[in-house]
C-alpha cells in the first residue's frame, strides 16, 4: 500500500471570502474565454491561497504557491486587478 495524498479541506461557498468569490468568478470567465476547465487557470487551493495572501503586486503574487512563471505572465495582472476591484485593503 502506497502513501495517499492528503487533500486540503474543502472551503464551502458560505465560508469563502468576498475576494475568493471574486477570484472564482474571474477564473470561470477566463476559463470560458480560453476554452479550458477552470482548474487549468488556477486550482481551488491556489485561488484560496491568493485570497488569503491578498497580493497587491506581481512580486507578491509570484510568492503564492502554485503561481509559476507561465501563470504569472498569463494571468498576473488580471488577478491583481480582481483584488483591486474587490476593494481589498
Amino acid at each position: 500500500p502506497g502513501a495517499r495524498a492528503v487533500r486540503p479541506p474543502r472551503v464551502e461557498p458560505a465560508d469563502r471570502s468576498p475576494l475568493s468569490n471574486a477570484l472564482r468568478a474571474w477564473r470561470t470567465a477566463r476559463a470560458r474565454t480560453d476554452a479550458v476547465a477552470p482548474f487549468i487557470v488556477f486550482h481551488d487551493s491556489v485561488i484560496e491561497a491568493i485570497a488569503e495572501r491578498r497580493p497587491r503586486s506581481i512580486a507578491e503574487l509570484r510568492r503564492v504557491p502554485g503561481v509559476g512563471p507561465t501563470k504569472l505572465d498569463r494571468y498576473g495582472l488580471e488577478v491583481i486587478g480582481v483584488g483591486v476591484r474587490d476593494g481589498q485593503p
